[in-house]
């Protein structure tokens, strides 16, 4: 026998044994506390390769509302309870589908993007995707001002909210609306959404808190405004022609529906 078979037998490892399916346990996966403790999903493991599995769910299964059937949210097991087989999680991120992002941009419209890392008031740090959609094309300066007015107002609760409070108000669309506010008296906007979050850090003995049902405070920012940014007269001329073709179009589409349904029922 040559010695280079004996070197290749030399350095084959034992197979490590699978584990028997009867072994393995079935454990339910429960979101944070910031997500009412739901119930996610089931995940089937031994008891020491549950911890640090991710599960992935639609926002959908948190709010009933079908607009959000597009944004998919990714939960991290952090802490397993054997006894009950339970999994406790924690959000990781969450991120809206290709398809739906690309419906934001209408024609003749321009997309503002801007990709940060936010640190909370509890030392989590998150990188959040933000994109805002005019209604028409924007000047350079105009989509400047408007990544400043995004980054300045998600600095502004992050310094001053627990990650728990933060994780609500980026995905149920509470700073969405912060931005929209300020940003539209730069140009009007059809559409600010966060399509995308990461947790990139969380700290060591960081603990899942019950968020209190507070409001979230109003938040003010200085914009510094130039000639360049303000809005042109033809400019405001067309946001209400803007808006009265959203309207008309609306009011069709609601005649439509109501034609079909009557031709149904006849």
């Amino acid at each position: 026998m040559s010695q280079k078979s004996k070197s290749k037998r030399r350095k084959r490892k034992p197979k490590a044994k699978k584990a028997d399916y009867r072994s393995k346990k079935w454990f339910e996966v429960y979101a944070p506390k910031s997500f009412d403790n739901k119930k996610i999903g089931e995940i089937i493991g031994l008891e020491n390769n549950v911890l640090d599995r991710t599960v992935e769910t639609l926002l959908y299964d948190f709010t009933g509302n079908y607009d959000d059937i597009s944004c998919k949210l990714k939960f991290k097991v952090i802490d397993v309870n054997a006894e009950a087989q339970n999994c406790y999680t924690t959000l990781v991120g969450h991120e809206y589908t290709s398809d739906y992002v690309r419906s934001l941009v209408g024609r003749g419209a321009t997309k503002i993007t801007t990709i940060n890392n936010f640190t909370t008031n509890d030392e989590y740090i998150y990188r959040l995707t933000t994109v805002c959609v005019t209604i028409r094309r924007a000047r350079s300066s105009q989509q400047n001002i408007i990544r400043q007015i995004m980054r300045k107002i998600l600095e502004e609760f992050a310094k001053t909210t627990e990650h728990e409070k933060f994780v609500r108000g980026m995905i149920y669309g509470e700073f969405e609306n912060q931005i929209k506010r300020i940003a539209k008296t730069i140009y009007p906007l059809s559409s600010c959404t966060i399509i995308k979050s990461k947790l990139i850090s969380m700290p060591e003995g960081g603990e899942d808190r019950e968020v209190k049902d507070e409001d979230f405070d109003i938040v003010e920012i200085d914009v510094e405004r130039s000639r360049k940014s303000e809005i042109r007269r033809t400019e405001r001329i067309n946001v209400k022609k803007y808006a009265q073709q959203k309207q008309q179009e609306e009011e069709s589409e609601e005649e439509s529906d109501e034609e079909e349904s009557e031709e149904e029922g006849d």
